[in-house]
């Protein structure tokens, strides 16, 4: 399962004097349907080495990814389909 990944910066807000706030939003398609849509925020501060902080988003923003697809192979699993025949079939109303 192939998803299309698009990040986008969201905003950057001065929490004090030196301190800042960056937000950027991860939002991710599954054949055309938005499947996440989520923003992550981090702390960054003036003189720091931004690698860092990106590279704290981005293991974030793969934990969301990973969670979702994780949860596709249950969610399409034929066992899973088979419980639902075997449900419908056998549920009385």
């Amino acid at each position: 399962m192939a998803l299309t990944v698009l990040v986008t910066k969201k905003n950057v807000t001065q929490s004090q004097d030196g301190l800042w706030n960056i937000t950027l939003n991860l939002a991710c398609q599954d054949i055309a349907i938005e499947v996440i849509n989520r923003d992550f925020s981090m702390r960054y501060k003036t003189g720091q080495d931004i690698e860092v902080v990106v590279k704290k988003i981005q293991e974030e923003m793969q934990r969301v990814i990973n969670y979702y697809k994780s949860s596709q192979v249950i969610f399409n699993h034929a066992k899973l389909a088979m419980a639902i025949t075997y449900l419908n079939s056998n549920l009385v109303g």
